[in-house]
């Protein structure tokens, strides 16, 4: 009788082994849920923030970007990367105009602290021929030293 419990721990053992490396998989080939609209990665993410008139910073890392352009010839870019969160008041600082901090859109989760989180709007004042004419951007502070920027531009 003894065996029949331990056969059923090592089954119950085995069971939740599979169905765990199986979610792991399935975590990968469909992404993080998180980022649902986000970037594929078709774009090289330094002429997506030249295009959005934007410098990249320092130590800038994990970008993916997309462009896409509209029958009418507009452009429009989406773009994530992570930077050290310390580093990030110095770089928005670094834009030729301050960008101007808007209400983030979506949903949020329960947790949500509006102060840790910041969304920026900049629309800039002089056109450039095949250069955005806005920049939208979200600063979602990370566990650790990271911050995740998200943007788009058009």
């Amino acid at each position: 009788m003894a065996l029949r419990g331990t056969f059923k721990q090592v089954l119950g053992a085995a069971l939740a082994v599979g169905v765990a490396v199986c979610a792991g998989v399935l975590w990968q080939a469909t992404g993080d849920p998180g980022d649902d609209g986000g970037p594929r990665g078709t774009a090289d993410c330094a002429e997506v923030m030249a295009f959005a008139r934007m410098a990249p910073p320092a130590g800038w890392r994990d970008g993916k970007c997309d462009q896409t352009g509209a029958a009418d010839g507009r452009a429009a870019v989406l773009g994530t990367f992570r930077m050290e969160h310390a580093d990030v008041e110095a770089w928005v600082a670094s834009f030729p105009k301050a960008p101007e901090q808007v209400s983030c859109p979506g949903p949020r989760p329960d947790n949500y602290d509006p102060e840790s989180e910041g969304c920026f709007a900049l629309a800039h004042d002089q056109p450039q021929p095949g250069r955005a004419a806005g920049l939208r951007l979200r600063i979602t502070p990370e566990v650790g030293t990271t911050a995740k920027i998200r943007f788009d531009a058009s």
